[in-house]
């Protein structure tokens, strides 16, 4: 069996043979790819640095990567295990990293009526409630809501199965229709 043969056994051979095709795909994922990996790594620069790498490297790989279920989720899940490896070198590197720069605006006297500064309070607190589920639920949920990946595709990016995926999802939702609930009762929202 050649390696032709082997490639497409597991899978389908990477579509991304053209310029025109490799600049729809980097015009289509590079935004939402730097979002996915600022939330893992909270550093901008080093995000849109992790992507790039990733862009190279699908250019560069392109005869040779097979893809076996979707371009973008093996997008994801490149830059998944590429932030995931920056961080744990960081961290090696340096025993005391620097503190992650979190604006959490407490108190910003959402007393008033204003419905701009009632959905700004809220969408600060949604944000905070995020940033605190755990880490594999935090991923799953943003990968679902926030990058519009289906249960699958999260389980490939996580190495996951798809049902662990869907779990992870669905108690994340849990856990944060919680926290408004909460929020409903303490401030007597709608």
């Amino acid at each position: 069996m050649d390696s032709q043969d082997e490639a497409s056994s597991a899978g389908d051979v990477l579509q991304v043979q053209t310029r025109e095709d490799f600049s729809a795909v980097f015009r289509d994922l590079y935004a939402p790819l730097v979002r996915y990996a600022r939330g893992l790594s909270s550093d901008g620069v080093s995000a849109r640095d992790v992507v790039q790498e990733v862009f190279t490297s699908l250019w560069e790989d392109r005869s040779e990567i097979v893809v076996r279920s979707s371009l973008e989720a093996l997008l994801y899940t490149m830059v998944r295990n590429r932030v995931l490896n920056a961080n744990r070198n960081r961290k090696n590197r340096a025993e005391n990293a620097s503190p992650r720069d979190i604006e959490d605006q407490k108190g910003l006297g959402t007393t008033s009526a204003d419905e701009s500064v009632t959905a700004k309070h809220l969408r600060q607190r949604l944000s905070a409630w995020i940033d605190d589920l755990p880490p594999r639920r935090r991923e799953a949920f943003i990968l679902s809501r926030y990058h519009g990946l289906s249960h699958e595709e999260i389980a490939q990016v996580m190495d996951v199965s798809r049902r662990t995926a869907s779990t992870h999802v669905m108690h994340a939702l849990q856990d944060l229709r919680r926290q408004l609930d909460a929020l409903r009762n303490e401030d007597d929202l709608p």
